[in-house]
């Protein structure tokens, strides 16, 4: 949700990203094997899990490893709390910040695989407020709903009152979202190349509620959170799973983030308005390998069927090789010469995160730390343990 997310950053400097091309696809539906670990590589994914929350020792960072439709390891480090009284562990709860983004993007695909909206619909169908936006280029064609999905609509980043915009309770960003639009401003015609945008994503998951008739958050839950059995995730915090979140802590004051923790008296967290479809999901590490493994092709799938996947997979990421990243329908690409991973990072104050996953070889990381900044990084942790297990695993059926 930051400007310049510490976790791209690190991984461009770290990785080196290379430049992307259509064919880089999950292909998830084609394949069905799964990487064998064992234990020396278990115990290589602690040391290196240890060795980067020991950078800074930070919050805490909560780490798993997916192959097939389970978790095979899962380690914790450092306090949930600032008091150093809670340990973190499996069931902490964190801020996923932008891997939020893989819901609306497969309810998207969810909707277009049962008829009710087409990829290439125009958004202005679903949002005709979309032409409050300001700065439309003289001639250029409508945005649509894939074009918000792979980050190809033109628009900035956010708008232009970011910290009005992105504050609010869960239960108002469709009516933030809509005031928002008036102080957006398109900076291409869209369909001409890559641009990151959350207010993008707001306006894409205001467009499918429309379409859906069911509010998002109501349609997220019964179509993705629930058949996934992702029971300790959730946009609104309740007393439960307020009970176990890690409280986090921003580099810039190295005190707990006051962005995200609203009055003691309160029983919520401050809200991100029109950032919350974009940003503001809280879960668990067990609740994301379950969703790391429906996209790998494995569990429960609920909306995520193999036909669905099959659509995502059709779609080719939008790719700017000037900054070397891409996007797909939901996710991102990085690339180490011809080692392919797919996912996506997230970064909000407080808290950062990370999912990569090779759907071909059926497995996949998760990483939630809730630290923003320091010396210690999520993206590239879990980097370092996705090439850790890609170089060292036997592939088996």
């Amino acid at each position: 949700m930051k400007k310049q997310s510490s976790v791209r950053l690190c991984l461009r400097h770290a990785i080196a990203l290379c430049a992307l091309w259509p064919c880089a696809r999950p292909q998830a539906q084609t394949v069905r094997k799964i990487a064998t670990l064992d234990s020396s590589i278990l115990q290589s994914a602690d040391s290196i899990s240890k060795s980067e929350f020991e950078r800074d020792r930070l919050g805490s960072i909560t780490v798993a490893l997916v192959a097939g439709p389970r978790v095979v390891w899962s380690k914790s480090y450092g306090f949930a709390d600032s008091l150093k009284t809670r340990p973190a562990d499996v069931n902490t709860v964190y801020r996923a910040a932008s891997i939020s983004k893989q819901l609306t993007a497969l309810m998207l695909l969810d909707l277009a695989d049962r008829g009710i909206v087409g990829l290439s619909d125009p958004v202005e169908r679903y949002v005709p407020e979309i032409r409050r936006v300001k700065n439309q280029p003289s001639g250029a064609a409508p945005v649509t709903l894939i074009q918000l999905a792979t980050m190809n609509s033109g628009l900035a980043r956010g708008p232009d009152d970011k910290r009005q915009s992105q504050s609010g309770l869960p239960g108002s960003w469709e009516k933030i979202t809509v005031g928002a639009l008036e102080k957006t401003s398109y900076v291409r015609p869209s369909g001409t190349g890559y641009l990151y945008s959350n207010i993008g994503y707001a306006i894409l998951a205001l467009a499918l509620e429309r379409a859906a008739k069911e509010p998002y958050l109501a349609y997220v839950e019964r179509r993705l959170l629930r058949p996934l059995g992702m029971t300790s995730s959730g946009f609104e915090l309740t007393p439960e799973l307020r009970s176990r979140l890690a409280r986090g802590v921003d580099w810039d004051t190295l005190l707990p983030d006051s962005l995200n923790y609203a009055d003691a008296s309160q029983n919520h967290l401050t809200g991100l308005g029109s950032g919350t479809v974009a940003g503001g999901l809280y879960t668990t590490v067990a609740d994301l390998a379950k969703l790391v493994a429906a996209e790998i092709g494995y569990g429960p799938t609920g909306a995520i069927t193999g036909a669905v996947l099959a659509k995502r997979d059709s779609i080719s990421p939008v790719v700017n090789r000037d900054l070397d990243v891409g996007y797909g329908l939901g996710y991102q690409v990085y690339r180490w010469g011809d080692i392919v991973a797919f996912g996506h990072s997230g970064n909000l104050s407080g808290y950062t995160s990370q999912i990569m996953y090779d759907a071909q070889r059926g497995y996949g990381i998760v990483v939630l730390r809730s630290a923003a900044g320091g010396e210690a990084d999520a993206g590239r942790l879990a980097a370092r343990l996705f090439l850790l297990i890609r170089r060292r695993t036997d592939v088996t059926k």
